[in-house]
């Protein structure tokens, strides 16, 4: 059994085809949803990209491996899922997925090569350097004259190509995990990309009502940065995003027909998820950094033969995919970790085999605890809002000052302070 992992940067989970998305253009994305057991209630451990890789590779929460914010190195050396493929002679190796915050690469190897700053011609990267510039970067979205081959994932699927053919000729045993940049900003994609869509269909972003109760102060304060958004531009920004999509989906397409042409996609266990969300709008706020649906849940599917494709609705985290792969390698995972062991979705077990009822993420000092039913948001060790995700699924209603509802923050409170303090 192969393993490989492919990873979208801020890649929303209602941004994909196959989870209802009528505006982009995944076939790629949506024939491998097609063959895989697929997680609708799929959560980053952090809405930020270091934290949640940290996560990923570790099985570990953000208050436990210590990286709580991108720059930020885990409080000591880590074992991850790497260390232990490594031990059963897997060659682990990763490309713009693991963060590169230890010196021995947290047990994979690494594959760097040139990316598109170091092939565009000087005008062009005139335009990609304004395209990454701040306030460009976090406000805008258009077309850009760089085309597909400019762009960071069409290196990155050149590079999972050649490792991929290399691995087969060696007749190497792999565990590779593969990192897209894309949907990430700056929101400029091709203008073939960007002028797929008709603009006036798109539905405006889900803002809140005027009448809901305030979201906590660190959320208003962020919101303020996109407040001079209009229409025209909240649609511009989708129409950005969107077409990154759609170019990803080509990268990831690559990869695809690549297994399929050396014969290794029977032999292969496919993980497919984002780092994290986008907000795209929602709660009037843009890229990610809250709690907030649109920020922390994310897409996760995964496919090998052995496992019937298929819908799965229980809360799962991204600190389950490396005790995941450990179990399917047929080896134990580290100790002490938070991550449990998807093997029982993917057989089609009951789902009392799981032993999962809430999920963390973590973002510098602001954490969420979330069940089936409740969302509560901690600000500073200081409960900040909570959620109904049943009754309230676009987080309008905060219950937060509502004592009817003292006994459920007490209650996630302490959840929350015994799994992040452990």
């Amino acid at each position: 059994m192969n393993f490989l992992v492919i990873i979208c940067d801020e890649l929303r989970n209602d941004a994909i085809g196959f989870n209802g998305n009528k505006f982009v253009h995944t076939p790629n994305m949506d024939r491998l949803a097609a063959r895989s057991v697929r997680f609708a209630n799929a959560f980053t451990s952090a809405p930020v990209c270091s934290p949640a890789r940290h996560s990923m590779i570790s099985g570990r929460y953000p208050s436990s491996h210590g990286v709580l914010e991108n720059g930020m190195k885990p409080v000591s050396e880590l074992t991850t899922v790497a260390d232990r493929l490594n031990a059963l002679q897997y060659r682990s190796a990763q490309m713009g997925s693991v963060p590169k915050t230890s010196d021995r690469g947290h047990g994979f190897e690494t594959i760097d090569g040139p990316g598109p700053a170091d092939s565009m011609p000087p005008a062009l990267k005139k335009v990609w350097d304004w395209e990454n510039e701040g306030l460009t970067r976090r406000r805008t979205a258009g077309p850009s004259p760089r085309d597909m081959e400019y762009h960071s994932g069409y290196f990155t699927a050149n590079r999972a190509v050649k490792l991929l053919e290399e691995a087969a000729a060696n007749g190497d045993k792999f565990h590779f995990w593969i990192g897209f940049h894309e949907p990430h900003p700056p929101f400029w994609p091709p203008k073939s990309f960007y002028d797929r869509f008709d603009q006036s269909q798109f539905p405006l972003p889900n803002e809140v009502p005027a009448s809901a109760p305030a979201p906590h102060p660190s959320v208003l304060e962020k919101q303020k940065e996109w407040s001079h958004l209009t229409d025209v531009e909240k649609r511009q920004m989708l129409a950005g995003y969107y077409g990154l999509v759609d170019m990803v989906d080509t990268f990831v397409g690559k990869i695809l027909d690549t297994l399929d042409r050396l014969n290794l996609t029977d032999d292969t266990v496919i993980i497919f998820t984002a780092d994290h969300g986008e907000q795209m709008g929602d709660h009037n706020l843009y890229t990610k950094f809250v709690m907030r649906e649109p920020s922390v849940r994310i897409p996760l599917m995964i496919a090998h033969p052995s496992f019937k494709p298929g819908h799965r609705d229980e809360l799962v985290a991204h600190v389950d995919l490396a005790p995941t792969l450990c179990d399917l390698a047929g080896t134990e995972a580290p100790a002490d970790i938070h991550g449990v062991s998807l093997r029982p979705l993917l057989e089609g077990r009951e789902a009392s085999e799981y032993k999962r009822s809430e999920v963390v993420s973590q973002i510098g000092t602001h954490k969420m605890i979330r069940t089936d039913e409740w969302k509560l948001n901690v600000y500073d060790e200081v409960p900040g809002e909570l959620y109904n995700v049943v009754n309230d699924s676009k987080e309008h209603n905060n219950l937060i000052g509502d004592p009817a509802y003292a006994d459920v923050i007490s209650r996630l409170s302490e959840r929350l302070r015994s799994i992040t303090t452990d």
